[in-house]
């Protein structure tokens, strides 16, 4: 009786520890920078309620400043495009991941990371912003990835990331060494009726093609159809 007791308190502690260690997210942000190995941390520090025009240019841009790999940058976020040091990357011209499409962005909303180059990967400049929309709109990012900006504009790289719940701070560095990102779609219940989670699959962009990884993470919603508080089910 006394070994039964036991195995039954050491069963209730082993239940009550995994209970307790499940951590809640509320933001998918904080969610990300838990992730081993993130190419981004805090954006480039800016002024959000200046943004600038050029008079006989239409719209307005905001203006960021930086250093990246001992060089300094003069970044123009504009509601369709980005200009690095006089360098124009339009929305409408980058590469874009199956299923997204580009469109304009508030350039008050807009952040921007940096990464610097390592032996093995050019710098980074990642750009997120968010436009105008309704219903789910939201829960969309407009994201894009500059590899390599301090080059020559035909040798840089211009990606579009996919949007959905995510964000430049989901961007990694994989077990491969390589530039990954995930590719975010709903996880259904039993009957296909309600949404109850998140499947993020991990993509690269090699030989200007975007290839899929075996790294993947499940999320599961608190509640059904509600993606803003969350768990990691697992991850393969």
């Amino acid at each position: 009786m006394k070994n039964m007791v036991r195995y039954a308190a050491v069963v209730a502690i082993f239940f009550a520890r995994n209970v307790f260690a499940v951590t809640f997210y509320e933001d998918y942000d904080p969610f990300y920078a838990t992730q081993p190995h993130t190419m981004f941390a805090a954006p480039i520090k800016s002024d959000s309620d200046v943004v600038y025009s050029i008079r006989g240019k239409p719209g307005v841009f905001a203006e960021l400043q930086s250093r990246l790999d001992g060089k300094s940058l003069r970044i123009w976020v504009w509601e369709d495009r980005i200009t690095v040091n006089g360098k124009t990357y339009r929305f409408a011209n980058a590469t874009t991941f199956p299923g997204e499409h580009p469109s304009s962005i508030y350039p008050q909303s807009a952040n921007v990371f940096q990464a610097s180059s390592t032996n093995g990967r050019p710098a980074l400049l990642c750009l997120q912003g968010n436009g105008s929309g309704s219903g789910e709109a939201g829960r969309y990012t407009q994201i894009y990835l500059l590899v390599d900006p301090l080059a020559p504009k035909s040798k840089a790289t211009f990606l579009q990331l996919p949007g959905l719940l995510s964000s430049c701070r989901a961007v990694v560095e994989n077990k491969a060494g390589k530039i990954a990102f995930p590719k975010s779609s709903y996880l259904y219940d039993d009957k296909h009726e309600a949404r109850v989670g998140l499947l993020l699959s991990y993509y690269t962009f090699e030989h200007r093609h975007f290839s899929k990884t075996d790294d993947e993470i499940r999320l599961r919603f608190t509640e059904p159809e509600i993606p803003f508080r969350f768990s990691v089910e697992d991850r393969d």
